[in-house]
């Protein structure tokens, strides 16, 4: 399983234009690690046997997928607390498309029906996490990221 990292001044440079250019957002989202293994269970990428341990299957067909989300009433100001980062699985089709897994997915289509079978697992769930601790107020102000 390869890792794709980036260059720490890269990310340095990245962190300081986004937070330059968007002064009123927020600076990044704290995600629980508990949703991330939800996540990467709903996409068979960590199996747990029962007993609480976990096998990984390393699959380049499945991803993750991040949309940014407002929670406010209209006409309420925005703030970074209001923002929220709302994380879905993803599983490539036979068109080489990463089709998300959530409730009500549209038909990929395929024969596979991998995405289909996909959805089903989610048992009633919507397959959407919301991770809801943006930053401020949950910032890590040592992080070089912080105020690049």
């Amino acid at each position: 399983m390869k890792a794709k990292q980036i260059d720490f001044n890269y990310a340095i440079t990245y962190a300081k234009k986004w937070q330059d250019e968007n002064a009123t957002h927020a600076k990044a989202f704290l995600i629980p690690s508990n949703d991330l293994i939800a996540c990467l269970e709903e996409m068979n990428i960590l199996v747990n046997d029962g007993s609480g341990k976990y096998t990984l299957n390393d699959d380049t067909d499945t991803g993750v997928r991040a949309y940014m989300a407002i929670k406010r009433p209209d006409g309420t100001p925005a703030t970074p607390q209001t923002e929220k980062l709302l994380l879905v699985g993803t599983i490539k089709d036979c068109n080489g498309i990463h089709r998300d897994i959530v409730h009500d997915e549209k038909s990929s289509g395929c024969k596979d029906r991998k995405v289909e079978i996909a959805v089903t697992k989610l048992n009633g769930g919507s397959g959407v996490y919301d991770f809801t601790a943006p930053c401020p107020n949950n910032c890590d102000p040592n992080s070089p990221l912080f105020n690049p």
